[in-house]
C-alpha cells in the first residue's frame, strides 16, 4: 500500500515539474480570452444576434437533455 502511495505521489511531482502543461493551459487562457472578446463584441455589433444565438444553444440543450427538461 505504502509503495502505491510513492507511485502516486512521484507521479504527481512529476506532472507538476513538467513546464509543457504550463505553456499549454496559457494558450488555452489566451485563446479563451479572444473567444470572449469577440463572443461580446459581436453582441454589441449586432444585438439581434443575441437571441438567435441563445434561441439556437437553447434548442440544442434541450435536444440533449430530457424531453421533460426545457431551456427557457
Amino acid at each position: 500500500m505504502v509503495q502505491i502511495l510513492w507511485l502516486i505521489r512521484d507521479k504527481v511531482l512529476s506532472f507538476l515539474r513538467d513546464t509543457r502543461a504550463q505553456d499549454t493551459f496559457e494558450y488555452v487562457l489566451i485563446i479563451g480570452g479572444i473567444t470572449v472578446a469577440l463572443i461580446f463584441a459581436l453582441v454589441v455589433a449586432v444585438p439581434s444576434l443575441m437571441d438567435g444565438v441563445i434561441g439556437g444553444v437553447c434548442a440544442a440543450i434541450n435536444t440533449i437533455l430530457e424531453p421533460d427538461i426545457t431551456c427557457t
